[in-house]
């Protein structure tokens, strides 16, 4: 197997010479590069990566942890994947469905296995994540406000209060809410616009309100429940859901049923994903796209020193059929 050694003698030129043309970095006049390149050619002569990986503690390498997989999760990874293709860097996904899982994988920043980790989920308190920014930048879309990992987080509370008014004028008298984990800060942001809501408009009923930890099947049921209620008169006019993929469900739910939307409940969801176009659900669109660039945009300049813009998001609430 040819060595850099090879390349330099038949190139008639020095190892720091060859290295240079290797690793891209510093000037080599154009007649020497082309005489290294020749070599290499002729000789076929694969540079070892992982030597290079760690002589230059660098990988471009950023890992995606997620523990599992929902509606938008392949918008969100498609997003970040392509941008930081354009800046040479790739994206390795790992399953993480537990603290165990998830500490190993940020173990590979101690390692220099990768440079950077992008948290899609969160299995362990942000106080056991916290200490390996020491060996390498984090980011994540979950809403934690600190110095040292960077959240792409949208406040959900503006979104959600608007969604609220937008019903009332549209002539909802009793909303209902389908939620996730009670626990979620989205959920608190949505509880607390939900609650203000409730103090300026009393005459509005919100007491039907659901919870969900997973999203799988959570439409289904709420769907049932709500036909259960539509059959003894206490069912609401008009649904928030805090996932379009919820949405979809319980809008079939109902429908299988023989009920309408929007004639029979309003439907509202969130994120904008497949689901929300295809069954015309009327939505927000968080910008999953610009919450993606702007996470590796942290990540790239914490590796490189290179400064890069972030963009503004401004989520939009898109009207469609569902009310």
């Amino acid at each position: 197997m040819a060595t850099i050694f090879d390349i330099a003698a038949l190139a008639d030129t020095s190892k720091s010479t060859v290295s240079r043309v290797i690793s891209g970095n510093g000037y080599v006049k154009a007649a020497t590069r082309q005489r290294v390149l020749q070599a290499i050619k002729q000789l076929n002569y694969v540079p070892n990566q992982i030597a290079r990986d760690l002589k230059y503690q660098r990988t471009q390498n950023i890992g995606f942890l997620m523990s599992t997989y929902y509606s938008n999760t392949g918008d969100l990874i498609n997003c970040f994947a392509s941008i930081a293709r354009q800046y040479h860097y790739q994206t390795s996904i790992y399953l993480a469905d537990n603290e165990e899982d998830e500490i190993s994988a940020l173990n590979l920043l101690v390692t220099h296995q990768l440079d950077g980790i992008f948290l899609l989920s969160v299995m362990n308190d942000w106080d056991k994540i916290m200490p390996y920014t020491q060996y390498g930048p984090i980011a994540t879309w979950r809403r934690i406000d600190s110095e040292h990992i960077y959240s792409s987080y949208v406040d959900h509370y503006p979104l959600y209060l608007q969604a609220l008014y937008y019903l009332k004028e549209h002539g909802a008298r009793k909303i209902g809410h389908i939620f996730n984990s009670i626990s979620s800060s989205n959920t608190v942001a949505r509880i607390h616009a939900l609650t203000d809501f409730a103090d300026a408009n009393p005459e509005i009923d919100q007491t039907w309100r659901r919870f969900y930890t997973v999203s799988t099947e959570a439409g289904i049921d709420a769907g049932q429940c709500w036909i259960a209620d539509k059959k003894i008169g206490q069912a609401p006019d008009s649904i928030i859901c805090y996932a379009d993929v919820v949405s979809a469900e319980f809008i079939r739910t109902i429908r299988n049923a023989g009920y309408r939307v929007p004639e029979d409940c309003k439907v509202f969801g969130f994120e904008n994903d497949i689901f929300s176009r295809l069954f015309d659900i009327t939505t927000f669109d968080p910008r999953i796209d610009l919450q993606a660039a702007n996470s590796f945009y942290y990540l790239y300049h914490q590796i490189e020193k290179q400064q890069v813009h972030y963009q503004k998001i401004v989520p939009k609430m898109i009207i469609r059929k569902t009310c």
